[in-house]
């Protein structure tokens, strides 16, 4: 590659062609010498071209365990924390406004920090990250379950945990980038998403189960004992897999799976073909949301999720009030859309990646732009507004709480199967920071299950429940307009913003070489 080169921005679609990103099922063709009678000794014969990951796929399954584990304690520490509160605002002799402030606290903290996490795991490196986001939550969670009762100070390691706890999902999505080609990506990520999904169901159960047999205090002693055991995993046995530093990893290829624990792993590739982002500031992260196609997809994800969430905050009052349920029948209902999280989840990643395959055996390059894995989250976002608009109307009308259950399923299956597309989108079409990007959709997608938390409940008495939910679905049927937006301008928005960012480099550094 010319020097010249070493300042272009490569769109993501042609980024594949460079080494080390070639599809593997366009490389075994390329690679492959032209039988032109008796070889000539001064012609080069082509150079095979190297697997996008040098790692065995046992050991990127392996990876991927332990990176779907450690996006599980965030979640995880949200869900299980919430059958102890009646026991906390009394230990603390306070209020249940008070009590729930800390959970408000927490989830804030997990919308903002992934995008600290994420934008210096994609310029520094992803390894260094986890040891320490997960030293981080250790920690807190040993302090409140060892320290004596402090309201004050539970509110504080609340925002440490939830700064600890932030990293699990940026961090996750990038190391399938970093590990996983482009083919085979959006199931990696549904496996992946598997850790978030499983927390917020396992955790009120859990939490109910210590609660009620331990003292409040052994809630967060089993998130300390349950994350450390992942973390002498994490140091122990995962790689640095940022391709800005490792390049496929060619340098852990057939090594043993034990590593020697380093706080970083030196640069061991040519920038010229593994380029690192610029460092992360503030300021960049502002300019992300210049570019259309993340904006519209991030916000069809804040959509989705917070009309699903309304949908689940309002569940428990239903539940008890419509259909005589108790709070232990109230948990074991949550069990129904946790289990169609895990299966849409799975389900559209293999669909995903079938597509995609399709796409390459049908095209002349080999070449598929993210966009076209787009419209597949057409059928999942009337699946979910479906299930919104069920949901509604069947409380409405005091359907059998089976039907009810079943909606509430349905809503689940639909967000997720948008959730996969939405996230193997950002990582293909932004190649270089995957988890800034990853998170920068957490960011808007959390605070809108905050607006749906507080604004849903007021609005079933003055709208009705059955119209209460239309209007969430309405709102859901918003994002069909902008996906058809996106199939058809979203690659030459790309474009737009590829030769900005390389505009803007090539300022940087005439203004450096002038100084």
């Amino acid at each position: 590659m010319a020097a010249s080169d070493e300042k272009s921005i490569v769109p993501a679609d042609a980024e594949e062609a460079k080494v080390g990103d070639v599809p593997q099922e366009k490389a075994a063709v390329t690679a492959l010498p032209q039988n032109n009678g008796p070889s000539d000794p001064g012609t080069a014969q082509p150079t095979p071209k190297p697997p996008y990951s040098a790692l065995s796929p046992g050991r990127r399954r392996f990876i991927l365990g332990i990176v779907t584990a450690t996006g599980f304690f965030g979640p995880l520490a949200g869900g299980i924390y919430l059958p102890a509160l009646p026991t906390l605002q009394d230990v603390f002799n306070t209020s249940a406004t008070t009590i729930n402030a800390t959970v408000s606290v927490f989830m804030a903290i997990l919308s903002i920090a992934p995008l600290f996490w994420g934008s210096l795991a994609d310029y520094g490196g992803r390894k260094p990250l986890y040891m320490v986001s997960l030293a981080i939550y250790i920690a807190s969670n040993v302090l409140m379950a060892a320290l004596p009762a402090n309201l004050a100070a539970i509110f504080i390691l609340r925002v440490v945990q939830g700064v600890g706890a932030a990293a699990g999902l940026s961090l996750g999505a990038g190391t399938v980038a970093d590990i996983t080609e482009p083919k085979d990506r959006a199931s990696a990520i549904s496996v992946v998403l598997l850790g978030p999904q499983l927390g917020p169901v396992l955790g009120p159960l859990l939490g109910g189960a210590i609660t009620g047999s331990a003292s409040w205090r052994w809630t967060f002693g089993f998130l300390a004992i349950a994350c450390s055991a992942v973390y002498v995993l994490v140091v122990f046995c995962l790689p640095e897999t940022l391709r800005s530093i490792v390049g496929n990893a060619s340098c852990y290829a057939n090594t043993s799976w034990i590593i020697r624990p380093r706080w970083r792993q030196e640069r061991v590739v040519d920038p010229a073909k593994f380029p690192r982002p610029p460092p992360p500031t503030l300021l960049g992260l502002i300019k992300l949301l210049r570019y259309p196609p993340i904006v519209i997809v991030s916000i069809n994800n804040a959509l989705l999720f917070g009309a699903y969430y309304g949908l689940n905050v309002t569940l428990p009052l239903f539940l008890e009030d419509r259909y005589g349920f108790t709070t232990a029948e109230v948990g074991a209902a949550y069990l129904a859309p946790g289990i169609s999280l895990m299966i849409g989840s799975l389900l559209s990643g293999r669909v995903s990646d079938w597509h995609r395959a399709q796409y390459v055996k049908r095209s002349t390059d080999g070449q598929p732009h993210p966009e076209h894995r787009l419209h597949l989250q057409i059928p999942g976002v009337i699946v979910s507004l479906a299930g919104v608009l069920m949901y509604g109307w069947f409380v409405h009308f005091r359907v059998h709480v089976a039907a009810v259950i079943v909606s509430t399923a349905i809503a689940a299956f639909g967000m997720t199967w948008v959730f996969i597309t939405t996230t193997s989108y950002l990582t293909e079409s932004f190649k270089e920071t995957p988890a800034t990007l990853v998170a920068l959709a957490s960011l808007f997608r959390n605070p809108a299950a905050a607006v749906a938390a507080v604004v849903v409940p007021p609005l079933l008495p003055k709208m009705g429940i059955g119209w209460c939910f239309t209007g969430l679905a309405l709102l859901e049927l918003t994002c069909v307009g902008s996906i058809f937006f996106l199939m058809v301008y979203g690659k030459s928005l790309r474009a737009t913003m590829e030769l900005k960012k390389s505009e803007e480099k090539e300022k940087k550094a005439a203004s450096t070489g002038a100084k």
